[in-house]
């Protein structure tokens, strides 16, 4: 097996073929040492491949830096799947274009019988935390993973929520294993470990350009039943994301905003152009995917199953009229400022309300 592995890696470093030429390669062969064997062939080997294609497997193949992964990953307790190993998503296998071989820390289950993608931009309004929340929630009967690119912003937050609704998440990241980028997310790439994991087709000391954040993305839109895009620009890569899971024939689910936020304008878009279902809560999600459903709590219920008094009062209106400042609560609801203060900060201690810049608050 490690033998295989050396020579699926040596294949996936050889330049010149794209990755539909490498899945192509692959099928015919049906692995990489085969492969590699056919080249003793020598003039007459690999007759339906062009000139270019034949050429780049007769040169000599990079089997010492090859080694030189293949060190670092079983030192670094790394699984690595290729095209024809039994445990790679099966999803992204049915692309024109998939990964030749993936580096997965963490939990190998990538064939879940339902996977959804989240995606967003970086810069978002509090609306975020509040979809995600109830998204979550209302998935967490499922066996579902979810998956999303790690980048700060939206797809943190997708999976820090995940995590806290005990769902199993992947982050699919643009660079090698020995690096996390961002470093902000150090952490909670360490608790993914524990419930999920970070998948990659990059190797160690990869260097990360532009070009790696499109290649991440496919692996996000095709390893998914469906994706959601929260928030995001007309450009950027969640649209990218998007239009690719379009392509390939995943649902696209895209949450409206205010028509004048540019944060809401992709989404919008995606929807205008029906590239989008237009998602307004989970239950909607879970009849356009068929996938089972169980009686969801809607947010005002919970209000009365967990809150009650004047506790309850404050946390309803933040909900409907937030965000709120803390003087505009107290005239409102007629509340004197220090029992209010005490009101907030056991409503911020539980995570039901954050405060945001100028002291004002919003329901999460």
């Amino acid at each position: 097996m490690s033998e295989e592995i050396l020579y699926t890696i040596a294949f996936t470093m050889l330049p010149g073929l794209n990755d539909m030429q490498r899945k192509n390669i692959f099928e015919k062969y049906g692995s990489a040492l085969a492969i590699y064997k056919e080249r003793d062939k020598q003039s007459f080997a690999f007759p339906h491949l062009n000139l270019l294609q034949k050429n780049t497997l007769l040169a000599a193949w990079p089997l010492k830096e090859a080694a030189s992964e293949l060190n670092f990953i079983t030192k670094h307790n790394i699984q690595c799947i290729s095209l024809k190993d039994k445990r790679y998503p099966i999803r992204l296998l049915h692309c024109d274009d998939p990964p030749t071989l993936l580096y997965v820390k963490g939990s190998d289950a990538l064939n879940l019988p339902f996977l959804l993608s989240v995606v967003g931009s970086r810069q978002h309004t509090v609306q975020v935390y509040r979809v995600l929340k109830e998204l979550m929630e209302g998935l967490a009967h499922l066996n579902i993973g979810i998956i999303s690119g790690m980048a700060l912003g939206v797809d943190g937050i997708a999976h820090q929520i995940a995590l806290e609704n005990k769902i199993p998440t992947w982050g699919v990241l643009a660079h090698g294993l020995d690096q996390i980028y961002p470093i902000e997310h150090r952490k909670l790439a360490i608790d993914m470990m524990q419930n999920g994991g970070l998948i990659t087709e990059s190797r160690k000391e990869s260097i990360i350009l532009p070009y790696c954040f499109p290649k991440r993305n496919r692996i996000v839109a095709g390893i998914s039943d469906a994706t959601l895009v929260v928030e995001t620009a007309l450009k950027g890569g969640s649209m990218i994301t998007a239009n690719l899971a379009f392509d390939y024939n995943r649902e696209v689910f895209a949450v409206p905003g205010k028509i004048h936020d540019s944060k809401s304008k992709g989404c919008l878009a995606l929807i205008k152009r029906n590239k989008a279902h237009l998602y307004h809560d989970v239950q909607s999600l879970l009849e356009d995917m068929s996938w089972p459903q169980v009686e969801i709590i809607s947010p005002s219920k919970q209000l009365v199953l967990g809150f009650s008094g004047d506790t309850k009062r404050v946390l309803e209106h933040i909900q409907l009229h937030g965000p709120l400042h803390r003087e505009e609560i107290a005239n409102q609801l007629k509340i004197n400022a220090s029992k209010l203060s005490s009101l907030v900060l056991e409503l911020e201690i539980k995570g039901e309300i954050q405060l945001l810049a100028g002291n004002r608050y919003a329901r999460l």
